[in-house]
């Protein structure tokens, strides 16, 4: 679609589609170097509290698809709705999970 050829990971200075190929890469690398954490943190929630852990996960999924297809179209003033929304699931996996470990270390 852009014209950019493996293994690179951006467009080459100077190309015809280069900003809109970067903001799609870095969209994805972003999900990517997020996506570990959250779903270790989906996980541990998800054990004690799945109703819970299963809406942040939608909420946090649905943000990801904005926040990439907005990135991707709009550059980067197009990925503040979906990083709202991803931060929805996100943030409060986060207290659950130090609210979990506050309670373990309490009862032991």
């Amino acid at each position: 679609k852009y014209g950019i050829k493996s293994p690179n990971l951006y467009a080459p200075p100077g190309h015809k589609n280069e900003e809109a190929f970067n903001c799609a890469q870095r969209a994805h690398q972003n999900t990517v170097e997020t996506q570990a954490l959250f779903l270790v943190e989906l996980v541990i929630v998800g054990l004690f509290y799945p109703l819970f852990a299963a809406t942040c996960g939608a909420l946090y999924s649905v943000g990801r698809i904005l926040y990439g297809y907005g990135y991707a179209k709009n550059g980067p003033d197009g990925r503040l709705i979906g990083s709202l929304i991803s931060h929805l699931g996100d943030l409060p996996l986060q207290i659950a999970v130090f609210k979990l470990c506050y309670v373990a270390f309490k009862t032991w």
